[in-house]
């Protein structure tokens, strides 16, 4: 038995997963119903819990794929080689990641929120020049982004460890290496690692309906801008650049 897949073997499972495995929408919009039945919770504690059991849906249907086809990801605790990625997300998946943040508890709130503070003074130049590159019209992006090494907003680049680990958005939860960890540090873009990105779809279609929902029955925002913040699509590091904390941190 093979220890790592080899490029190879990792077509021939894609396919494999593009003919038979392919999730519909189905699990996230059973949450959704799940989730309205839930009588105890209102408003923005709803908003919060309901963004993360998604988040679980997620996790859940990679783990359902994994199991039929009979693989499992080679990622490890302080392999942080893809948190040097771009992560594109929209401004409803940052703004809920803050909000959750703000529920940690008091010691490690301060600690995520001093961090960024002091990240985005580190690579404040950096951020400015990679984080300004139209990730839809310059095909390379990628590329450029990753050559320069500027970690995610997230990362303790002296541990390798996420933050935020449970609440980290979409981009990075769908991205995993089922070869050789080798290739992801020996490559800038490795050819190996694939991406369930097609869960993203379902995933804001039913976070979506969850807060239009509970906006339209409180009316009340909770500083979330619907639906422009659904479409509104950026880095992370210009996303949570631009909240108030961050402004008022300058």
């Amino acid at each position: 038995m093979k220890q790592f897949l080899n490029y190879e073997d990792i077509l021939k499972i894609c396919n494999q997963i593009n003919e038979k495995y392919i999730p519909t929408e189905d699990a996230f919009f059973e949450k959704v119903d799940e989730l309205f039945q839930n009588e105890e919770l209102e408003g923005e504690t709803f908003i919060q819990y309901s963004f993360q059991e998604l988040l679980k849906v997620v996790d859940a249907e990679i783990k359902k794929i994994e199991e039929n086809v009979q693989i499992s990801p080679t990622c490890a605790k302080g392999c942080a080689n893809c948190c040097y990625f771009p992560i594109i997300t929209t401004r409803l998946e940052e703004k809920l990641m803050l909000a959750a943040i703000n529920n940690f508890p008091a010691e490690r709130r301060t600690k995520i929120l001093n961090h960024l503070k002091a990240y985005f003074i580190k690579y404040s130049n950096e951020i400015e020049s990679l984080c300004s590159i139209n990730f839809n019209e310059v095909p390379d992006f990628k590329h450029q982004f990753i050559s320069k090494q500027l970690p995610c907003p997230m990362l303790d680049t002296e541990k390798n460890e996420c933050l935020a680990y449970e609440i980290r958005p979409i981009p990075c939860r769908t991205y995993l290496n089922y070869s050789n960890p080798a290739v992801c540090k020996e490559n800038l873009i490795p050819k190996e690692p694939f991406s369930y990105e097609f869960l993203r779809e379902y995933y804001i279609e039913a976070l979506s309906e969850i807060v239009q929902t509970v906006l339209n029955a409180e009316n009340q925002s909770f500083g979330i801008q619907f639906p422009e913040d659904v479409f509104k699509v950026d880095y992370l590091q210009n996303l949570i650049k631009n909240e108030q904390f961050m402004k008022n941190a300058k």
